[in-house]
């Protein structure tokens, strides 16, 4: 082959090299985004801003209503929905007065907020934060815990813990069993491990069970190889074997017991099959950020939203690498320019405008974090970036408010209940 036909090809292949460049993915605010960035432009503090969209809240909150339908009772999950206006609001529009608890301080808070709650332990606490939530409990309350708290138990060196606690206090703690249906986190793995359990409970007159937990998150998750319908039937069998040991001790059983688990990932499939539970905890579905796009959640809405400023806009150059910013610009629009957030860090990704995404290259910031775009998003330091959650818990302490939206306009606020 003669030399200029070689020369031939290889221009084109270099040619066709550069048409595979990646194009510009930016886009400006769409027309939800838009009107958020102009009122926070008018209306905003100029800090990162937790933003909850109340009309998709209330259409998530019918949606589990509807699914429900009455066969099962809701317990809302507090370390999820941690503001005590927006359980408060939930609470009343899905008429129960049910939560589930994973922190001392929260707990504490929620006897305060709701004198009328029913607070069942999400998790094991350990017993000197259960001696501090009794210690830090005003005595003018009208909540009684003693009839209102439900503490959970995973071991049974755990349940002699709260039998000590229980005889220190000179007053009975209700309890409830976690056991194992699969997930392999703890708790009672066999049914003839709960047997021995309840075998020690007639020794702690002072405990007073009230049933059994059992979470089953792994049924979401369940590998290509196993049937996610088979793999729930399966799960529920292990729950009625647990039930059907603890019958067999009738002196402590009692006639209406609570049966919990699920959660926002499995509550649909409790639902729309036979279950053995008789309560859901449901959290996240309400908010449904990112980490809960899944199949099962597929109707549900994504409502909660962090709004951060734009501090800066520069050019995309990276540091020791200026000078090849133009060529790495021409190859790759979307590292055209560098955008600087106010605050970052947070477990959630840009959503708007479209096109944004953190630098990998540069790494992340609490301060300030960078996004790297293209001009196609036409941002300037005036305007403001969206991003969405990949969960909710531990972001709303991050906030000491959430701003809600009605119809896209800010409507007012609440406050959060934080970590502590």
């Amino acid at each position: 082959m003669k030399r200029r036909h070689l020369l031939g090809l290889g221009a084109l292949g270099l040619l066709g090299g550069w048409a595979l460049r990646p194009t510009d993915r930016g886009r400006e605010h769409d027309a939800y985004f838009a009107e958020l960035n102009r009122q926070l432009q008018r209306d905003g503090e100029g800090i990162p801003t937790l933003l909850l969209d109340l009309d998709r809240l209330d259409a998530n909150a019918d949606l589990l209503a509807v699914r429900l339908g009455g066969h099962l009772q809701l317990r809302l999950v507090a370390k999820s929905l941690a503001s005590t206006g927006l359980l408060e609001y939930l609470a009343k529009r899905l008429q129960t007065q049910r939560f589930m608890v994973f922190h001392q301080p929260q707990l504490n808070r929620l006897a305060r907020s709701f004198p009328q709650a029913d607070l069942l332990l999400g998790n094991p606490m350990p017993v000197a934060a259960a001696l501090n939530f009794y210690r830090q409990l005003a005595h003018h309350l009208d909540f009684d815990p003693d009839r209102q708290v439900t503490w959970l138990i995973d071991s049974q060196q755990r349940l002699m813990q709260y039998g000590e606690l229980a005889k220190a206090l000179g007053r009975p703690l209700r309890i409830a069993l976690e056991i194992d249906v699969g997930l392999e986190r703890g708790g009672f793995a066999t049914p003839q491990a709960l047997a021995q359990a309840l075998l020690q409970l007639r020794q702690l007159p002072a405990l007073r069970l009230q049933g059994l937990m059992g979470y089953d998150a792994h049924v979401a998750h369940s590998p290509p190889w196993q049937n996610q319908l088979r793999a729930f039937s399966e799960t529920d069998e292990r729950y009625r074997l647990f039930i059907s040991s603890a019958q067999g001790f009738s002196d402590l059983w009692p006639a209406t017991p609570l049966l919990n688990g699920a959660g926002s990932l499995t509550y649909l499939l409790h639902s729309q099959q036979e279950t053995s539970l008789k309560e859901v905890a449901v959290g996240s579905a309400l908010l449904k950020p990112a980490e809960f796009d899944t199949p099962l959640l597929k109707e549900h809405q994504p409502a909660l939203w962090i709004a951060s400023p734009v501090l800066k806009v520069v050019d995309g150059a990276l540091p020791y690498l200026q000078p090849q910013q133009p060529l790495i610009s021409a190859w790759n629009p979307n590292r055209e320019n560098a955008y600087y957030l106010y605050g970052g860090r947070w477990p959630a990704q840009p959503v708007s405008p479209a096109g944004l995404d953190y630098d990998e290259l540069y790494g992340r910031s609490a301060n300030q974090e960078r996004l790297v775009g293209g001009k196609g998003t036409r941002l300037t330091s005036n305007d403001w970036v969206f991003l969405r959650p990949a969960i909710s818990e531990g972001v709303l302490g991050d906030f000491s408010e959430i701003r809600l939206l009605r119809r896209g306009q800010l409507v007012g606020r609440w406050s959060t209940i934080g970590d502590s």
